[in-house]
């Protein structure tokens, strides 16, 4: 039976460059990093980064894509900013879901991420 998250992680093709950016344009701080596995603590919860996993096929059929992970920030204007000028990849606009506003992006893997904040609406954010 499933009691937990475990953990959740992703394939990449280039560790230091995904470490760079996760650390760097994030702000996350690595707890554990080595050349093919690198780990970020978010509070209680955590993510790593695994490198490409060459002879395996992933289910979905693409390396280096595949999972969804949605990061809480109390300041996601701030936040949005600060990937613009990093050069991130924005997908679309603020967008409003039941208690507050997301805005999805890729890691330089093309890993789609989702930052929310809570609390506000998306009409809040623009402008």
């Amino acid at each position: 039976m499933i009691s937990a998250l475990h953990g959740v992680w992703c394939q990449v093709a280039d560790m230091d460059r995904a470490t760079a950016f996760y650390r760097d344009v994030l702000g996350l701080e690595p707890s554990y990093a080595s050349k093919d596995w690198t780990e970020f603590n978010l509070g209680a919860d955590r993510i790593a980064l695994h490198s490409t996993l060459r002879g395996f096929a992933p289910p979905h059929g693409e390396y280096g894509k595949g999972w969804f992970v949605g990061l809480r920030t109390d300041d996601l204007r701030a936040l949005r900013a600060r990937l613009e000028q990093a050069g991130v990849t924005i997908h679309g606009d603020y967008h409003d879901i039941p208690g507050g506003v997301i805005l999805d992006f890729s890691d330089p893997d093309g890993n789609t991420l989702e930052a929310i904040q809570l609390g506000v609406a998306a009409a809040e954010l623009k402008g």
